[in-house]
């Protein structure tokens, strides 16, 4: 079993490095190729450091066996800039490079130890996972798994409805792919963390395998159904052009539509509507209505009428022989019939019928 995985890895690293020449050759002049390239040849390095540590294997140079450590931080940034460079239809502007800043900052501590502190370089990889203590470029690469998982993490909470709630077939096929891509990097980070943490040498050799057959499985799937995949990338691309919410604070919105909500109660407000919910916001009023329906799966009435509802029930609980026209118009309903519609749609039964039952428990 341990000889297969001696020679996966090796061919694990080849591929990668093959990949990212095919990018080179093939993409050259299209966006986001230099980024792609680089996440290839990324993930054969560290492909090779698990190898190495299958072999047994050191540097001469102690600086050289922690170079995964920077390479760790270099992965999510790399495929982040290619993801949104293949998605935007617009070039990603220089300052982009930003999410490059982490890998920048972990080689100048490399080195910077190397000539200071050299001692704290000593302990290879092999000594760690032989049983020595938890060494400092160790905890640095900890900390770059958190980072490529966050990274990854927070791609998912932006994409997942702008583009996930998308009707179009093709894509929703393109997202499953993106999905896949994502999440694939979350559980190689996640493993690569827990391996490191438990000292687990298979873990190591599993993650670095996974990721070779997904890429592999991956180049196969868009061969084999190469004008399938062709397809996906307009749509894609259109699903996330025309989202105009991408360039929000979507955290202090939600935070601020939550106070509002909860704190304010403006839906007990007659003449509530999207316009001037969203002015009070400081946002368009489409944009409130594109997050609503894709962060929170509704419309803007359904959103309203659902606290208003809440509101109500609690009232008729703490009296059910009130007035419920009064409870009504008390929670923002400007007439009966919308608040019986609204009441029958969230509760299955008339308020009256809701009263009797609260009355009867």
């Amino acid at each position: 079993m341990f000889e297969f995985f001696g020679s996966w890895l090796q061919f694990g690293a080849w591929y990668h490095f093959i990949l990212g020449i095919g990018i080179l050759v093939k993409e050259k002049g299209s966006k986001g190729f230099p980024f792609a390239m680089i996440a290839a040849f990324s993930g054969g390095i560290l492909i090779i450091y698990a190898y190495r540590l299958y072999v047994g294997y050191e540097f001469e140079t102690a600086i050289l066996n922690h170079g995964y450590v920077p390479i760790i931080f270099l992965i999510p940034g790399s495929m982040q800039y290619t993801i949104e460079q293949f998605l935007s239809s617009e070039p990603i502007p220089f300052g982009g490079l930003k999410r490059l800043y982490p890998t920048f900052i972990v080689v100048l501590l490399l080195l910077l130890m190397q000539w200071t502190t050299p001692h704290l370089l000593v302990q290879s990889m092999n000594k760690s996972f032989a049983g020595a203590p938890f060494s400092i470029p160790e905890m640095i690469s900890a900390i770059g798994c958190v980072y490529w998982v966050g990274t990854f993490v927070w791609m998912i909470y932006q994409y997942r409805m702008i583009l996930y709630r998308n009707p179009n077939k093709e894509a929703k096929l393109g997202v499953q792919v993106l999905g896949m891509i994502l999440k694939g990097n979350i559980t190689f980070a996640s493993f690569i963390f827990l391996s490191t943490f438990l000292r687990w040498h298979t873990g190591i050799y599993f993650t670095a395998g996974l990721a070779t057959l997904m890429a592999v499985v991956a180049f196969i799937g868009t061969e084999i159904n190469h004008q399938l995949f062709k397809d996906l990338l307009p749509e894609l691309r259109q699903s996330y052009r025309t989202s105009r919410i991408l360039n929000l604070n979507l955290e202090k919105l939600k935070h601020d539509l939550d106070t509002l909500l909860t704190v304010d109660f403006v839906y007990r407000e007659e003449d509530l509507n999207l316009a001037n919910l969203a002015e009070k916001l400081g946002i368009k009023d489409y944009q409130l209505s594109e997050y609503i329906n894709a962060y929170l799966g509704m419309n803007f009435n359904r959103l309203v009428n659902e606290y208003r509802i809440a509101e109500v029930c609690q009232l008729i609980e703490g009296n059910p022989k009130a007035n419920l026209l009064s409870l009504a118009y008390q929670v923002g309903f400007n007439s009966k019939a919308n608040f019986n519609l609204a009441f029958k749609a969230f509760k299955k039964v008339s308020p009256s019928e809701y009263a009797k039952s609260v009355g009867k428990g």
